[in-house]
């Protein structure tokens, strides 16, 4: 057959005007933050490439997986996702600098900041709560989402973080028959109302309800105390009937972790300079 203008267009033009009408290339490495351009929002996903059945079939929030010959990893909405966390202790900080220190972290390569939440400074005395100025916990959790990183939260009552009593008030020890870190009625009292006045202020800030928390931490190295088995279950129901529901963590080291677990949370190790997590 003769050879037109027409056939040579088609034969050279054609598959450049039809590529702009095929599907995306399923993507192979979806992170929630791009490495070369971060988005502004890191809770935007694309799932373009998704089919209806895997968008039905995705896993929700942030979820522990495991496949065959690989150690267990996290996903986000269906992603994987790698936690790199810091600590920025908003009570340490002046609340003037609280960005400049959430960006520092961002910068690093940061995409998650963990802090504590001090009872002794958010109750100095018994019944009296503050939650302004540098205490502000709702005001630092939502700065952090501005600037675009998660958060861990670790609520304790007791925290450590070379505090005295680990965080926890002086108040307490006015009653000779508390035992912290107990069961202990007097003890208990005094926890229930302090998460009273803490947990409805954070948990609309869980991931879940669209903010940017995605673990909380129950108590703090309970393993190395190890005082009453009924402590960290009563905790944790503490939490949960309060709101606070996703994925819960634990941290002790790794001798103690069996004795400072609460069942369906998920362990964490401290280590010291020098120990070898053996994991």
């Amino acid at each position: 057959p003769r050879l037109s203008w027409r056939r040579v267009f088609c034969v050279l033009f054609l598959p450049l005007v039809s590529s702009g009408f095929a599907p995306p290339a399923k993507r192979r490495n979806n992170f929630i933050f791009e490495h070369r351009k971060p988005h502004p929002n890191p809770r935007r996903f694309d799932w373009s490439h998704l089919t209806p059945r895997q968008l039905k079939n995705r896993s929700r929030g942030i979820q522990t997986e495991e496949r065959a010959g690989r150690n267990p990893y996290f996903t986000l909405e269906g992603h994987e996702f790698l936690i790199l966390g810091g600590s920025v202790h908003y009570f340490r900080v002046p609340r003037a600098s609280w960005r400049d220190r959430l960006l520092k972290l961002r910068a690093c390569g940061f995409n998650t900041v963990t802090t504590y939440v001090p009872w002794n400074l958010h109750e100095p005395q018994r019944g009296t709560f503050d939650f302004s100025g540098s205490l502000d916990l709702e005001a630092f959790i939502l700065l952090a989402e501005e600037v675009g990183l998660w958060v861990i939260l670790r609520p304790g009552p007791y925290i450590c973080s070379e505090m005295d009593l680990g965080g926890l008030p002086s108040w307490l020890l006015q009653d000779p028959t508390s035992q912290l870190r107990t069961t202990n009625r007097s003890f208990v009292n005094a926890v229930n109302k302090y998460f009273d006045h803490l947990i409805p202020r954070v948990a609309p800030l869980q991931y879940r309800r669209g903010g940017p928390i995605i673990a909380v931490q129950v108590e703090n190295e309970y393993g190395s105390f190890y005082k009453d088995k009924a402590y960290m279950p009563y905790l944790l129901q503490a939490l949960l009937q309060r709101g606070i529901g996703g994925l819960l963590l634990t941290a002790d080291s790794t001798e103690e972790v069996t004795r400072g677990h609460t069942k369906g949370d998920v362990d964490s190790g401290v280590m010291s300079p020098g120990e070898d997590s053996g994991s």
